[in-house]
């Protein structure tokens, strides 16, 4: 008990000693840090639930296919809004068969290739929001906290009126307690990184499986036409 309440004392003191500018610096980067957190809890929830509804559209799609059942599959894809394949796949077929009433298979065909692009694009613009807030935060944060720990070591060379023995003990102090910025700045951008690297190699699969999604489209619809026209 006693060893928890001097360390919190300590760091109280050390608080208490800080020049203005470094405590606003170390509260800019518990800020960053509490932001990278909220971001990519959000991301990672984001992503986690568009790989279980894809799968979960995927395991019905097929036997639905066969069947020639589109509503069913157009149904089932509005059920499972948050899935990247879902919605690529949705916007394809939905301009087919817009574009079917209309024109020839060959050029409604082309509609849903248009239509499964721009479906992709705007899944792909939506699950990025807040990447870049990370890069952002997991570049400047160590840039931020040496910020704070130069205003410190600045700092600690003021007031010289006193024995020499105890302004170099008060300087090792100061300067002890500035890289204390030096250090949150590298605690908030390491976790940062690593969670910044986990969600952009996870969209960039994302990505894949949409434009795999979208060649398996034109390729149903284009074994369809076949076997229709024979």
């Amino acid at each position: 008990m006693s060893l928890t309440y001097n360390g919190w004392y300590f760091l109280a003191e050390m608080w208490n000693r800080v020049s203005p500018l470094a405590e606003c610096t170390a509260m800019l980067l518990v800020f960053m840090f509490v932001w990278a957190l909220v971001e990519g809890l959000a991301r990672g929830a984001s992503y986690g639930a568009a790989v279980w509804q894809s799968r979960s559209f995927l395991r019905i799609t097929q036997r639905l296919l066969e069947n020639g059942d589109w509503d069913d599959v157009l149904a089932a894809a509005r059920l499972r809004k948050r899935s990247h394949v879902a919605t690529v796949f949705a916007g394809g077929l939905l301009e087919f068969r817009k574009a079917r009433e209309c024109v020839s298979e060959e050029v409604a065909i082309e509609a849903a290739k248009r239509g499964a692009r721009i479906a992709t694009n705007c899944v792909h613009e939506h699950l990025r929001q807040g990447l870049s807030a990370l890069g952002t935060i997991a570049t400047t944060a160590p840039f931020v906290g040496f910020f704070g720990t130069v205003v410190g070591i600045a700092d600690a060379f003021k007031g010289s009126a006193v024995s020499r023995a105890t302004l170099l003990t008060n300087t090792a102090n100061s300067i002890a307690e500035a890289l204390v910025c030096s250090a949150m700045g590298m605690l908030v951008a390491i976790p940062t990184v690593w969670c910044f690297n986990l969600l952009r190699e996870r969209l960039s699969t994302f990505d894949a499986e949409m434009e795999i999604t979208s060649l398996e489209l034109v390729k149903y619809l284009e074994l369809r036409s076949r076997v229709t026209e024979l």
